[in-house]
């Protein structure tokens, strides 16, 4: 490996630094269980049929 410059990285395909992300808040919240949602994703199974503008939290903004 010294030979030929080669890391355990170009062989294996993994770099070194992660890429970290950051949590997103919950926009939608079910009052009946407590259970959040982000709005990202499949919706869950307590927002099917319903009108999601009744489960926004209260300190979630929409953006235009």
């Amino acid at each position: 490996m010294k030979v030929y410059c080669v890391t355990l990285a170009d062989l294996t395909g993994k770099s070194k630094s992660a890429k970290t992300t950051n949590p997103v808040a919950a926009k939608y919240k079910d009052p009946v269980s407590g259970a959040t949602w982000t709005g990202r994703g499949r919706a869950p199974l307590w927002l099917n049929g319903q009108d999601k503008q009744k489960f926004l939290k209260s300190n979630s903004r929409i953006h235009v």
